[in-house]
Order: structure tokens, then sequence, then C-alpha cells
């Protein structure tokens, strides 16, 4: 059931009430950075307010009294870099804290979220979640919390001080201020400010997943001569997100000139109002100190507020990532069972399976039984949903109809995480992790002595070409590291899967990287990873399934046929069409012919060469 959250404004808050007393401490240090801040105009006024009574005699001033104003004025400015810096610190480490709590509870959340929620959504989007809208979270927390209350309370305490020497002028000075706030409001009504906010948000999560998109791509736009203008998608995005932000811009181009225009012109209004007093006053010199004080001041008293101006679009942006984050952590996940059941042992049996992404089925009453010590095998076309049975025997998805049984338990009363440590899997697209060698293996086992390590990549065929690198198993690699080819990707992603020594084995096209010489030393090693174990293998190179003890062909969503090779062979169905044209795709070679004047044309033909079928399929038999 979806979580009850609040929303907007009142959820930051609540996400900061978090670490509520450093907050609290930070901002009653704010509160007395504001007191010390203040010091120092009380000292000039009080200053020129015996310059002034004294203007006629100088030797009738009060000497003592301003130095200890000046004294006192020197102390608050120190006092203030020292109370300022205290509240910066606490309200910092409060927002570090936070950031680092929401980033671990975003991750853990999407680590139990189905598979199908990243289907849906552009790995750009879930970046920006993970890295923008987080990190604006400390601009509140750090920044905006401190800073609210300085901005509220250094302009409170001099309009109350300007209004206990002159009521009169500061009635004016907030008058301004009020008229000021009266043209902002009226262009945050009319401007509809949330709706702008929402569209700039999903505008800026188009482009970034463009942007991912095409950084991903990189390699098919180089090979194919494509530029970022011929990539049509990520053109188009960046210049919509351009596009919205101009349009933003010239809408609140003229009221909000026109605001701080009013802010900025306090003393224009000051001014006239100083010449009436001034005429009307007992005694000029007297009065002129207040004058002063507040041409000085009134100028400026409410740049503090301004602060609070900007931060509100800020808070908008904020509370609107928020409600992503938001949506992210109230997504349902796959629910974990009450009273989890131990499975007996490996066997994996899918009955009367029915699953789809959408409303569409991709599979449609899948029934069949994967034995401990066997070999499962799972070809067909493309989309055809062999990839979905091997992520759907690990519980990625639950099923729509049906059941999936694992040694006699259905797989809703197993825990997730023994169900984990009882299922192997080797993508086709294997993820390397910012780390060493060692530890991307050892993901298989934390527990995992460098000796047991080192053995998997042998048997993994990986340890000859990790033994050549400069650091060895130290070397760092995935994003930022040492570049490795696809095959020796996949060698240590198989070598994660041996270390793990899991009871049920799924490999999806685990020799898709792999070149010839090394598809062999591959195919070797599953016999070793796959001893005694239930092997799901999703294939698309026949020849390495033909020893397999039961193959499934998968078409549009249903088993279509099963058996052994030789039998499927015989049926002369689907699975014997595919085998046809898998064996006359690999008698073909590329070869050049000559031209009549014995030079080789620029052009290549295909002609047939049994001894490679011959050789292939040797090989591929594991």
């Amino acid at each position: 059931m979806k979580t009850k959250r609040k929303k907007g404004i009142m959820r930051l808050v609540e996400i900061a009430g978090t670490k509520r007393w450093l907050l609290f401490a930070s901002m009653t240090l704010a509160v007395l950075a504001s007191v010390a801040q203040f010091v120092p105009y009380v000292a000039v006024y009080k200053i020129l307010e015996e310059l002034a009574a004294n203007a006629t005699d100088l030797s009738r001033l009060d000497k003592e009294l301003i130095w200890r104003w000046g004294y006192a004025s020197l102390g608050a400015v120190f006092l203030f870099g020292v109370l300022i810096y205290g509240s910066s610190m606490l309200s910092h480490v409060a927002a570090f804290n936070i950031l680092y709590e929401m980033r671990v509870a975003i991750s853990r959340k999407l680590a139990r979220l189905p598979l199908g929620f990243f289907t849906e959504r552009a790995s750009g989007e879930i970046k920006k979640v993970m890295s923008e809208d987080v990190e604006r979270i400390e601009l509140f927390v750090a920044h905006h919390v401190p800073d609210v209350t300085s901005a509220f309370v250094f302009p409170l305490l001099l309009l109350g001080y300007l209004f206990a020497v002159e009521w009169r002028m500061a009635l004016v000075i907030l008058a301004v201020f009020l008229l000021a706030l009266s043209v902002q409001a009226s262009m945050m009504m009319r401007s509809k400010a949330k709706k702008q906010y929402l569209d700039y948000h999903a505008a800026l999560g188009r482009m970034n997943a463009s942007i991912v998109e095409y950084v991903r791509g990189i390699q098919v736009v180089k090979v194919f001569s494509r530029s970022t203008e011929s990539f049509a998608r990520l053109k188009k995005d960046i210049e919509d997100f351009r596009d919205f932000t101009v349009l933003m811009a010239k809408k609140f181009a003229l009221t909000y000139t026109g605001f701080l225009t009013v802010l900025s012109s306090t003393i224009l209004f000051l001014i006239p109002v100083a010449v009436v007093l001034l005429t009307g006053a007992p005694s000029y010199a007297r009065y002129l100190p207040t004058v002063f004080l507040f041409l000085i001041l009134g100028g400026g008293i409410f740049f503090p507020l301004l602060k609070l101006l900007y931060m509100s679009g800020y808070l908008n942006q904020n509370a609107i990532g928020v409600e992503m984050i938001d949506d992210i952590l109230d997504k349902p996940e796959i629910q974990e069972p009450p009273n989890p059941r131990r499975p007996e042992n490996s066997i994996v049996e899918f009955r009367d399976v029915t699953f789809g992404y959408t409303s569409t089925p991709v599979l449609k009453n899948v029934s069949f039984k994967a034995m401990p010590g066997a070999v499962t095998a799972l070809v067909g076309p493309s989309g055809a949903g062999k990839t979905t049975i091997g992520m759907l025997a690990a519980r990625f998805w639950d099923v729509d109809e049906g059941e999936i049984v694992i040694g006699g338990v259905p797989i809703k009363s197993i825990g997730t995480k023994k169900l984990m440590r009882n299922v192997s899997f080797v993508f086709q697209d294997n993820m390397l992790f910012f780390d060493t060698i060692e530890e991307n293996i050892r993901m298989g086992n934390s527990s995992a002595s460098f000796r047991e390590v080192r053995q998997a990549a042998i048997q993994a065929q990986c340890h000859n070409f990790i033994q050549k690198l400069e650091n060895g198993y130290k070397t760092l690699v995935g994003e930022g590291g040492t570049y490795l080819s696809g095959g020796e990707q996949q060698r240590i992603a198989l070598a994660r899967a041996i270390l793990k020594n899991a009871p049920i084995v799924v490999l999806d096209e685990a020799t898709a990287f792999a070149d010839p010489e090394n598809e062999g030393k591959i195919l070797a090693s599953f016999s070793r990873l796959v001893e005694g174990k239930t092997v799901i293998v999703i294939a698309h190179r026949l020849s390495t399934i033909t020893n397999a003890d039961q193959i499934l062909v998968i078409d549009k969503g249903v088993v279509a046929e099963r058996g052994r090779h030789a039998e499927l062979l015989d049926k002369n169905g689907l699975y014997r069409r595919m085998w046809d044209t898998y064996s006359e795709s690999r008698q073909w070679v590329l070869s050049s012919r000559k031209q009549e004047d014995g030079n080789a044309v620029r052009g290549a033909s295909w002609s047939p060469q049994p001894a490679l079928a011959s050789c292939a399929e040797g090989r591929g038999h594991a």
C-alpha cells in the first residue's frame, strides 16, 4: 500500500526534521549571528547621535561612549563570523547525513523493485533523481534553513529598531516592501508556478535521458559517422529544454524587473519624507543622524529578504524533486513472504505461467520442469520470451497467472535473500563495477578468500589475461577503470557465478562476446559450473546446446516444442528450420574473388566452407 506522505514544503521540512536537533542548534546560532550583525548599525547610529549632539562643541564629546560602541562593533563582527561558521557547519553536517540516508534509501528501494520499473524509466531520469533532486535537499537543509532564519530575524530586528527611532519613516520602508511583494505575488499567481516547475523538471528529465542514451551509443554514432545534429532525439530534447527556459525567462522578465525596481527604490520614497520631517524638526543637527540611519539602512534592509524570494523558486524545485524521490520510494515492491520456506531441492518448475510487462502477455501458459544435474535450454526467435522465463525463475517479476515452484515451494513463499543465494545469473550484457577485478569476482561470495577468487578465475578462463594486466587482480575496471573486451567481461561474470556456487544457474547467451578460441574454453568451464546443478540456458548459438538434456522451443510466448536435439530434428518443426538456417549460415565464409585482370575487387562474395561448420560443431559440445 502506498505510504501517505506530506507534500511540497512540508515534506521538505519533514525530511529536515530527521536531524532536528542539529538544525535547531544551527538556527539558534543563526539568530545570535543576526543579533551580532545588528550591533554595528546601532553603534554607528549612537556615535552619529553623539557627534550631532555636540557638533558645536566637540570638547563635550563622550569619548568613552564612542570607544565603547567602537569596541562593541568590532567584537560583534568577530562574534558574527564565529556564530555563522558554527551555524553553517551544523547545518551542513545535518544535510550531508540526510543526503547519505536518502541515497541509501533510494538504492535499497531500487534493489527491491521489480525490473519492470527500470524498463518503464529511462536511466537518465533515475540518475537525475539520485543526483540532482537529492542534491537539492542539501541546498535546502544546509543553506535555506539557517539563511531563512537570518533573512527573517535580521530585517525584523532592524525594522523594529527603526520603528523605535522614527515610526513615520519606518512606515514608508514597510509600505515599499509590501508593494514589492504584491508585484511578486501577482507574477506567481498569473504564471501558475507549480505547473511551470513540473514542466521544467519533465523537460530536464527528457534531456538527461537522451544525453545518457547518446553517450552509451557513442560507438554506433561514430561508426556510422553520425553527429549530434543528426541524432534527432537528443537534438530535439536539448532544443525543447532551451526553448522552455527561454520562454520562462521572457514570461517572468517584466514583473521580476518591476519587483526588483520597487524593492531597490526605497530611498526615492524616503528622501521626500525625510525632507518634510527635517523641515518640521526643532533641530536639524539632532535629526540628521536619524535621516542618515534611514538612508543607509533603507536601501538594503530588505535585501536579506530577497534571499527568501530566490529561495522560494528553489523550494518549489526542491518540492517537486522530493515528489519524484517519493514516487520511487512509494513504488510497490516484490512482497516478502510472512513465513519464508526453504526449498527442499533445486528443481525448478513452471506451472501454467502467464506473464506480461503490460496488459499484453509475453508468456502464455508456460509449463516445464528443470531438474538438478540436467541442462534445460531455451531457444526460439528474438522476442519470444526466453530471457523473461530465465528472469522469472529468480522472481525479478511476479507472474500474472500460474506459479513457479522451486524445490517444492512456490517462489513467492521463498525469501528474496534465500532465493538469490540459490540462483546464479550470467547475463549477455555484464556489469562490472568501478572496483578491482578481485572485488568484482568476489561479488559472487563476499567471504571468499583470494585463493578461491583466483581458482574461480582459472575455471572461468580469465586468470591468464588478468595476470597480464599491470596490477593483476588489483586492476580497477568498470567505468573509469581499465577497459576490458566484451568476452573478458563475460568471463569475469562467469567467475562470479562459479564462486557463488548456487544450485540453480541461469545462462543468458553467456558466450555472446567470446571469440572462437575462448568460446571453447568457456564452454569447457561450464562443465565445472553446472555439475550437479539445475541449469537453464538461453541460447542463440544452437551448436552450444546440442547435448542439452531438454530443449524448449519458445515461440510467441508458448512452448512450441520440447525434447532433445535429435528428437526435435526428427519432428521437422520450428527447431529443425532454425537448425538448418543456423547450419547454413555457419558454412559460408567471406572470400575475395578475382577480376579478370588479377586484381581483387573491393566487394566480397560468400562461398561455402563445410570444414568450418564441422569444426564449430565439434567445438560447440560442452
